[in-house]
């Protein structure tokens, strides 16, 4: 069976993901499954998101790398940037913001800086999850005792640590 443009860049992003992953981040390939990723996304250093470990499915399709991949999280996430049902709203995920220069790398590390910096609308209520960007907007420190409270949550629940999100 012959490999395809999709498969060869995969394949690509998979080596670069292994020999050189970017702190922080780690995905791979769920099985021998190209196109279907598991990734972990560390809460950035000096945030209310440190210790949190952020678990996303990655969902590539035969176009990739010419149109994004649909990332979603997997874990509960208070942010107002992402949907409650985890998807994500950033332009780079988006036909008209995704570069086919972008990679798995890249598309984490935006993911990374989004959590740390949200991307705020002139209207709270146009956001993808409004009361979080309400929160953030109106009373910066209860958005943070929030996030935290997640990140405490997952250490309660999670009692084998970080290692147990490792896809």
């Amino acid at each position: 069976m012959p490999c395809g443009s999709a498969q060869r860049r995969l394949l690509r992003d998979f080596k670069k993901m292994t020999a050189d992953a970017p702190k922080g981040i780690q995905a791979s390939p769920v099985g021998d499954d190209l196109f279907n990723w598991s990734a972990i996304v560390l809460g950035p250093q000096d945030t209310a998101w440190e210790g949190g470990v952020w678990k996303l499915k990655m969902s590539f399709n035969e176009e990739y790398p010419e149109k994004p991949p649909s990332v979603r999280f997997e874990n509960e996430v208070f942010h107002p940037n992402i949907f409650p049902d985890g998807q994500i709203c950033l332009d780079l995920l988006k036909g008209s913001g995704w570069s086919p220069a972008y990679d798995v790398c890249t598309i984490l590390l935006a993911i990374q800086s989004l959590l740390a910096d949200p991307d705020t609308h002139a209207t709270p209520e146009g956001g993808a999850n409004p009361e979080a960007e309400s929160l953030f907007v109106r009373d910066r420190q209860g958005y943070y005792a929030k996030v935290k409270s997640l990140v405490d949550k997952q250490l309660e629940e999670d009692d084998m640590g970080c290692l147990s999100a490792v896809p």
